[in-house]
């Protein structure tokens, strides 16, 4: 067994003999996914039989390519949206994107930064004129209803939506006075998403929705709602681990409203990556640096990601959850129709309370 499935499986079956028993069960549940999570990360380090993420993202990168060409459906005349494409996972995302063909949006809030991104992607590729920033709040749905009109505005299809952006963060709310780390993760990009469907459903060879979820969603045995809406029984770390079982629920819940349809829906966990996520719990050079030693590097943690967006063995692949470019158990309420049908509705009136651009 290799050292992905075998972690992969060291999970499940801690999930399978803990998650929801009830309150110690559940915290070994999340002591287990972080502890595997992290052991990935440095073993993988020292791990020379995987080969090293710039050749396997370099591999995903080729087969997308040769699968387009081979449906004469180059990816050059493709669009893709990757929120959060500033930094981290999100740039080695649209990076990826990119030089697979696909004209990429780098959807992000700050306009400095992502248009410094965008000029550092095309050093580093080569290719001019084939990242873009577009600006974008998912703490705003006016900002993001404001997204969705000027992309409707030009008229062209949708191939790839990554809604990868993510906070984590002490307690603060949106311009709309959602929790943040709620109301970006998960109300933020759902608003976002259904706004753009159209254009996905528009995509000749088919459109992909990628969903970065988290192992952090096996964190709660449940969506709290109470947790959400009363700052007296917010927690950080269970808020977010909310926000990610959230954005797992709601890749199945979409994944099943569109089936029929050419448009996939996967989530994907990133595994423990030291990316800008951390800033507010260790904004230290020192803690920065044990980061950076403990977890993955944003390429290796942009792997699964690009790998559902781009894999030729995921084409046709919906509702499913990946981590470490393989199948993994979904959290049993994501799998629980009633409960996404709560969250669907309970989102959807959460949204539709604020006004849009």
């Amino acid at each position: 067994m290799g050292l992905d499935s075998g972690a992969n499986s060291l999970q499940s079956s801690i999930i399978g003999n803990t998650l929801g028993r009830n309150r110690v069960s559940q915290a070994l549940c999340a002591t287990g996914m972080v502890v595997t999570d992290i052991g990935y990360a440095m073993v993988s380090k020292l791990d020379r039989s995987n080969p090293p993420s710039a050749s396997r993202i370099d591999h995903i990168v080729m087969e997308s390519r040769s699968l387009a060409e081979s449906n004469k459906a180059p990816n050059e005349q493709k669009t893709a949206v990757v929120t959060g494409a500033n930094c981290g996972i999100g740039f080695e995302t649209a990076k990826a994107l990119g030089r697979a063909g696909f004209h990429t949006i780098l959807a992000c809030r700050s306009e400095e930064k992502g248009n410094e991104a965008v000029e550092l992607l095309e050093r580093q590729t080569g290719l001019e004129g084939r990242f873009e920033f577009m600006s974008l709040d998912l703490a705003s749905l006016e900002s993001v209803h404001r997204f969705i009109k000027l992309f409707a505005a030009r008229d062209c299809a949708l191939d790839i939506l990554v809604n990868n952006a993510g906070v984590a963060c002490p307690y603060s709310q949106t311009t709309d006075g959602i929790e943040m780390q709620f109301g970006t993760n998960h109300v933020g990009h759902f608003a976002l998403t259904l706004g753009l469907l159209d254009s996905l459903r528009r995509a000749v060879d088919g459109a992909r929705v990628v969903v970065v979820s988290s192992m952090a969603a096996f964190m709660v045995a449940r969506i709290s709602y109470d947790a959400v809406e009363d700052e007296r029984k917010f927690f950080s770390m269970r808020n977010y681990a909310l926000s990610k079982l959230a954005n797992m629920t709601f890749a199945k819940a979409l994944a099943v409203k569109l089936e029929g349809s050419r448009v996939t829906v996967n989530a994907v966990n990133p595994g423990a990556v030291a990316t800008n996520l951390s800033r507010h719990g260790a904004n230290h050079r020192f803690q920065r640096a044990i980061l950076g030693a403990m977890f993955l590097d944003p390429p290796t943690g942009a792997i699964c990601s690009i790998y559902a967006a781009l894999s030729p063995d995921v084409k046709d692949v919906s509702g499913k959850f990946y981590s470490r470019c393989l199948p993994m158990d979904m959290h049993p309420m994501a799998l629980d129709v009633a409960e996404q049908e709560r969250l669907w509705s309970y989102t959807e009136t959460l949204a539709s309370k604020f006004p849009t651009a």
